[in-house]
């Protein structure tokens, strides 16, 4: 990536970051686990907001989001990435939010 690349990727992280805050917050109080069904919920929520933004790049905002790469499931079950250290930009944002403790 260029430089200029990197402000926009950056750009994007730092917009995203409070979008999942908030929505995080909102189903953090509802004492729901982060399921799969869930983590895919919240990034489709961020990645609406973040595409409204006349600002922010699409292709770069399509660097947070989870690939076909990886299956990801869809269902209830809690989120587990197990031992993998590729993890999609915003589920691991998501991921890192829905458990820090307040």
């Amino acid at each position: 990536m260029r430089l200029t690349d990197m402000n926009e990727f950056d750009a994007v992280i730092a917009r995203a970051k409070p979008i999942i805050q908030t929505v995080v917050a909102r189903h953090r109080t509802e004492e729901r686990p982060l399921t799969w069904r869930l983590i895919h919920s919240i990034e489709g929520e961020v990645l609406a907001e973040l595409n409204s933004s006349k600002d922010l790049q699409p292709a770069y905002i399509n660097l947070i989001k989870h690939s076909g790469v990886f299956n990801y499931p869809v269902n209830d079950d809690p989120v587990d990435f197990g031992k993998s250290s590729a993890i999609a930009c915003a589920f691991s944002m998501i991921y890192d939010a829905f458990h820090r403790v307040h």
